[in-house]
């Protein structure tokens, strides 16, 4: 199979923070507006046993509740902020990827993964990164500067020609 593009990122901290920064403006609403949703239903169901007199379903949804809110909120800050400080994200690592017509693969310094470009959640480009998202919560980060075979642009229009319904352009800028 012919090797269309070669990129080679180097992750550091500096490009998870830019990252993070991203995925919170990009996400946090449909997020937070699901979670808003899912709070006022266990909250009138709440009410709604309350009223009733049904207290001891009213404590059930009560421990649903707050069960909801430490899944939602609590959790996934405390596993960012895990995985922030790991040796992953402190420690500077190189990822060279090769893209293929229908896969790309991946190289770190003992291993290689190849991912199907019809497995991937959503492809974004920013500025200077496009991020490939493996589903909602992990990405691959390709440096638009990291090209050796091939250019960001030619990329892109390979991205957006073959799957334009999983690309997305980030018009806002830093």
């Amino acid at each position: 199979m012919k090797l269309l593009f070669k990129n080679a990122t180097t992750y550091s901290q500096h490009i998870y923070d830019e990252f993070l920064k991203f995925h919170k403006r990009t996400f946090s609403f449909k997020y937070n507006a699901i979670s808003l949703i899912g709070f006022m239903l266990i909250l009138f169901f709440i009410m709604l046993y309350v009223q009733n007199h049904y207290y001891k379903l009213a404590f059930i949804f009560c421990a649903c509740l707050t069960s909801f809110i430490l899944l939602r909120y609590f959790h996934p800050i405390e596993e960012v902020r895990q995985d922030y400080h790991s040796d992953t994200f402190t420690q500077e690592q190189t990822f060279t990827f090769l893209f293929y017509e229908k896969y790309f693969k991946i190289y770190t310094k003992n291993e290689y993964t190849v991912v199907y470009y019809r497995e991937l959640y959503k492809i974004f480009e920013t500025e200077n990164f496009f991020y490939l998202y493996l589903d909602h919560r992990h990405s691959l980060l390709l440096d638009k500067a990291g090209f050796k075979k091939g250019t960001s642009i030619e990329f892109r229009e390979f991205i957006k020609n073959t799957y334009p319904f999983k690309y997305k352009l980030d018009k806002i800028k830093k």
